[in-house]
């Protein structure tokens, strides 16, 4: 016996299997390359019994994902150190607090609460503990007609509160005058008008719409330090955006000088 257990923990331990046989249940962590099948094959296990252990709906795995390798014809749902009735979700890119708390159908007050969160900035690959014996799902309301969507966003204001702060430093997950990074500026001056939810660059790349041509309040994109978007300004007019560069902080730059001509991505608005 305790051979067995201290095999299990040296698994969990290490986020991969030192055995390859279904003698006992094992806590692996997913690398590159790793499928279902694979652990299927490995464990001696069917692909159905694993994901009936972790609760998938589907086939897709992701790297430094925990799953849990039960013994052959013994799957049960994998439990996890914060409690039996808790479940710890993984934030993915493009998750807000806003999407995680209507998936499990509950409020970001409350998630902020049990993480014991400050802002509302996530991180990908933070670990959120969702408290499924508090979640209340509330039956559904009668459908009502839908209201014609108003403007959400005036541009000329969106532009003047973005130069209201011109000079602010730059600061690594900053939102406010005191420090701001590209993302956490674009956050600030959208609040000025609505509420809305912190976002990285990819999350607002992912949720605002491409534009045909480019205008003044539109938000502009680059692919920087990574592929894909990671920076990101707000165009002012006359081929020329504002953002907060982590040289100089938030100021006006030309859209067509050697640096930001050739990672141009692309413009988007809400």
């Amino acid at each position: 016996m305790k051979k067995k257990l201290l095999a299990f923990v040296t698994a969990t331990v290490f986020g991969t299997s030192l055995y390859s046989t279904s003698a006992m249940a094992a806590t692996i962590k997913v690398k590159s390359g790793d499928t279902l099948s694979k652990y299927s094959k490995q464990y001696h296990i069917s692909v159905s019994e694993i994901k009936a252990a972790n609760k998938l709906s589907s086939d897709r795995i992701y790297v430094g994902q925990n799953l849990y390798i039960p013994e052959k014809g013994k799957a049960a749902a994998k439990t996890t150190s914060a409690s039996p009735s808790s479940t710890v979700y993984t934030v993915k890119s493009g998750d807000t607090l806003s999407s995680i708390a209507k998936k499990y159908k509950t409020t970001v007050a409350q998630l902020k609460a049990w993480n014991g969160l400050k802002s509302d900035f996530l991180k990908i690959g933070q670990k959120l503990k969702i408290n499924s014996s508090n979640v209340t799902v509330t039956a559904a309301k009668p459908a009502v007609a839908a209201k014609p969507a108003a403007n959400t966003i005036n541009k000329n204001k969106l532009i003047q509160d973005a130069k209201s702060v011109i000079g602010t430093p730059y600061k690594w997950g900053g939102v406010t005058p005191k420090g701001f990074d590209c993302s956490g500026f674009i956050y600030y001056v959208i609040n000025k008008q609505k509420s809305s939810s912190r976002l990285t660059v990819d999350g607002y790349w992912k949720t605002t719409k491409p534009v045909l041509k480019l205008s003044v309040g539109d938000f502009v994109y680059y692919q920087t330090y990574k592929k894909g978007p990671s920076h990101m300004g707000i165009y002012v007019g006359n081929g020329q955006f504002i953002h907060a560069s982590s040289s100089k902080g938030v100021q006006i730059s030309q859209m067509n000088n050697s640096y930001w001509k050739p990672r141009y991505l692309g413009a988007r608005q809400l």
